[in-house]
């Protein structure tokens, strides 16, 4: 299997002007993907030696100027966090906000694959944490591909196709070696 992790990210630093830290490093890194359109035709959706492709998105970074094969073209699944969980590491980076979190994105995104008659697989995270095996195995079967079990251990530590995003955000998965339990916070009644 072939990974590409966030493949439009530097489009979406282009086009949205966001500072982040070491911004024009990763620009001059990433200057061929600046073109969002050509990272979905040849990057994306272009030529690959692997069965299979897994691309992983933020949704903030699926903008408007991005061709309409993003969505019409692949399989998709959806992957939901609490946002409870999000914030605090979040905050460790950037300064939390409603556009940060992608929550609108990805509402957007899931109506219009809808409209498109590509309803996703929801996951959420804290399920995928709790049973890892059996949320692994539907998710497999819903996408047609075959589950393996090396999906829920690996070794700690970067992997090479961890893209160009600075190592802090990647502090914990690096630690991990498999799926750990979240934290669960009570309901307020």
């Amino acid at each position: 299997m072939e990974v590409l992790d966030e493949p439009l990210y530097a489009n979406f630093l282009r086009v949205t002007g966001l500072d982040r830290p070491n911004r024009e490093d990763l620009l001059s890194k990433m200057e061929q993907d600046l073109d969002g359109n050509k990272v979905v035709k040849e990057v994306i959706f272009g030529p690959g030696e692997k069965t299979y492709r897994y691309c992983k998105h933020i949704s903030k970074q699926r903008l408007t100027n991005l061709s309409s094969d993003l969505m019409k073209k692949g399989k998709h699944f959806i992957l939901i966090r609490n946002p409870l969980n999000i914030l605090p590491s979040l905050d460790k980076v950037i300064s939390p906000s409603f556009l940060e979190l992608g929550i609108g994105e990805l509402v957007s995104i899931y109506s219009e694959l809808c409209e498109l008659g590509k309803a996703p697989p929801v996951i959420d995270a804290d399920d995928l944490q709790q049973e890892p095996e059996a949320v692994l195995r539907g998710l497999c079967e819903d996408l047609g591909i075959p589950f393996q079990q090396q999906m829920l251990k690996w070794e700690a530590g970067p992997k090479e196709f961890d893209g160009i995003c600075p190592p802090w955000w990647y502090r914990s998965v690096h630690k991990s070696t498999g799926f750990s339990k979240s934290c669960q916070y009570p309901l307020v009644s």
